[in-house]
């Protein structure tokens, strides 16, 4: 193909060379055409999957030690749904053989308030939701919940058969309690959604202006008369505004209405 004799500059390359660069998105031109297999676009990252949203698999821009508190709980929330299933089981040995099922009902109730606990925490560091409590310091939501787990914990230690799963349990405990006090955890702890919603309002002070301590003058119509004290007289010999003409006065001559 060669150039008509009225154009200038080099001969133009088709749309789908060889050499194109694959990224061929083109708003100034929706007909053009593409080349198969190629993208048409920019290509977004991949969104996170169930494992990386809830803190059991490493989330790109999550700090590894809030990984680290997530991973914990979850494997105390492991535990403690085995410490359930044993518990059931020793309860129904001998609610067999003293004909009650006040142990069971009782095993049944607190071991959901722990496991209804601990999926709480979890969602509200993997969701970073730990100002809809409301306490003024986010930490305080880690000391009851952890409090309250460290408790089912040491109540372990009574059985035998409980005391692997209450060792496991209370060490996963421990360890997140240590990793709230870390920076970059307490980095994490300074975002909107982990401050409550009273820290985030701005308090409106005195002297919350551009200009501290000023006064803006009081509203004045422009029509009403200058109030003393806000637009002082000129000065003598200074410029004097001319004196703006009043409405024409009526002729006594003219036409009057009918009476």
């Amino acid at each position: 193909m060669t150039n008509p004799p009225y154009a200038t500059g080099p001969e133009p390359q088709p749309q789908n060379a060889p050499g194109a660069p694959s990224f061929q998105y083109r708003p100034h031109d929706p007909y053009g055409t593409f080349a198969a297999g190629q993208p048409t676009g920019p290509v977004l990252p991949p969104a996170p999957t169930f494992w990386q949203r809830w803190g059991i698999l490493p989330l790109e821009g999550r700090p590894k030690q809030v990984t680290w508190m997530l991973q914990l709980l979850w494997v105390y929330f492991a535990a403690a749904v085995l410490l359930t299933v044993v518990s059931l089981a020793f309860s129904a040995l001998l609610a067999s053989f003293l004909d009650s099922a006040a142990g069971i009902v009782l095993t049944l109730v607190f071991s959901v308030i722990v496991l209804a606990a601990v999926i709480v925490l979890i969602w509200a560091i993997a969701r970073e939701r730990l100002g809809r409590f409301g306490f003024q310091d986010p930490r305080a939501v880690f000391y009851i919940g952890l409090g309250l787990l460290g408790l089912n914990a040491v109540c372990g230690f009574i059985g035998v058969v409980k005391v692997p799963f209450a060792i496991v349990q209370l060490l996963a405990v421990l360890c997140v309690l240590g990793l709230v006090f870390s920076k970059p955890v307490a980095a994490w702890l300074r975002l909107p959604g982990n401050q409550s919603a009273k820290d985030q309002e701005p308090q409106a002070g005195p002297d919350d202006h551009v200009f501290p301590g000023y006064q803006p003058p009081p509203p004045q119509w422009r029509d009403a008369a200058p109030q003393p004290g806000l637009a002082p007289p000129p000065a003598a010999g200074g410029y004097q505004p001319p004196a703006q003409p009043g409405p024409p006065a009526a002729n006594p001559g003219w036409p009057q209405p009918p009476q």
